[in-house]
């Protein structure tokens, strides 16, 4: 695994990358292909995630409070054990992120919100 630092401001993201565990990556990230991705560890508390596409991508133990996709396309994009303390999803196209497990928030803890007619049935989180 790579530091996902090697990748901050790259369009086509694909491999295995982590994070440090006390690193926060607040990043605006724009028209970003994550294709085969997996990413683990730290923090991307209030990033951004702008007309980006994930297929096939996994983040793993990440805090990812506060966080936006916005007319993002997602293509198996699967979220393990991350925390999602307002995070939003808006304006997005294909299947909604499979959220398995789930990590306490950082303090100042939100709800996490769907865009209408994408609210997972209890049983697609498995706590």
């Amino acid at each position: 695994m790579e530091s996902f630092d090697a990748v901050v401001g790259k369009k086509h993201i694909t491999g295995e990358y982590f994070l440090q565990e006390n690193e926060i990556l607040d990043y605006p990230w724009k028209k970003t292909t994550f294709n085969d991705a997996r990413v683990s560890g730290g923090s991307m508390t209030a990033s951004l995630f702008e007309d980006c596409i994930f297929k096939n991508t996994t983040f793993e133990h990440i805090y990812l409070d506060d966080v936006d996709f916005v007319r993002c396309h997602f293509e198996n994009f699967k979220i393990i054990n991350c925390s999602h303390d307002a995070m939003e999803i808006r304006e997005c196209t294909g299947s909604p992120p499979t959220i398995i497990g789930t990590k306490e928030p950082r303090s100042g803890s939100r709800n996490m919100t769907f865009p209408p007619g994408w609210e997972p049935a209890a049983t697609d989180i498995i706590q």
